[in-house]
């Protein structure tokens, strides 16, 4: 008896010296801290100090590209206008300005004067303008030999229906989009009136320029048109239709 507890603590003595000699097992990684390091952290944005009184936002200014300030880089002569007063409220006018005088590209430093200063709409002020010192100036020096010094017109807006009849449509004169024209002046003091001498024939410089309106106005009416215009050229750009590209050409 003696004999077998001294055997069984022998044995209990070698197994715990063999698990005492083996190895402990591996520790899990440790967990990642779940502070960020300074690295990690972003820096802190400076808060904007408020704005000074002498930098709040400036009012608006008219921007560079307007009807009007592009004219006059052209070289036109041309001002603001007021818009006209009138009893029938769609008599409008959409950026009203006064034309005085245009110049001719091809003789620099050369104007075109209007002497009856029309109030037009600035759009329509700047095609008619272009008309005159692009095709109208240059055609008449080489035609006629001498230089274009001013056009008569009648004063562009007018509150009234077409043909100034008592009732219908309003005309294009009544929006600034229209201007009669009466004459040519020349530089040698001469004459080119619209209105046909009984018994002569055409003025050919001024059969060219009616043709070639067409291509700049949507309108074109005159002597022979119908009676209405049997001493002026009436131009517009007034739309027919659903497009610009309808002319009325006569």
């Amino acid at each position: 008896m003696v004999h077998t507890r001294q055997g069984l603590a022998a044995i209990f003595i070698v197994w715990g010296s063999v698990v005492a000699a083996q190895p402990a097992p591996p520790l899990p990684p440790p967990r990642p801290s779940e502070t960020p390091s300074p690295a990690q952290t972003p820096a802190p944005q400076p808060e904007k100090p408020p704005a000074r009184p002498s930098e709040a936002v400036a009012p608006s200014q008219p921007e560079p590209g307007t009807c009007l300030t592009e004219l006059k880089a052209a070289g036109f002569d041309i001002e603001t206008a007021e818009q006209p007063s009138s009893s029938n409220e769609s008599c409008r006018i959409e950026a009203p300005v006064r034309l005085k005088a245009v110049p001719v590209p091809s003789r620099p430093g050369t104007t075109v004067r209007l002497a009856a200063q029309p109030v037009l709409a600035c759009r329509f002020a700047g095609q008619f303008g272009h008309w005159i010192g692009d095709l109208v100036a240059p055609v008449i020096a080489g035609s006629l030999n001498t230089e274009l010094k001013s056009v008569q017109t009648g004063p562009g807006f007018e509150c009234r229906n077409r043909n100034g009849a008592a009732t219908g449509k309003l005309s294009a004169h009544a929006e600034g989009l229209a201007i009669d024209i009466a004459a040519f002046e020349f530089a040698n003091g001469s004459l080119l009136r619209v209105k046909p001498d009984p018994g002569a024939a055409p003025d050919q410089a001024l059969a060219t320029l009616r043709t070639a309106a067409c291509g700049w106005f949507t309108t074109i009416l005159g002597p022979g048109s119908d009676e209405a215009h049997h001493d002026h050229l009436h131009v517009d750009i007034l739309q027919h239709g659903s497009s610009d590209r309808y002319r009325i050409c006569q």
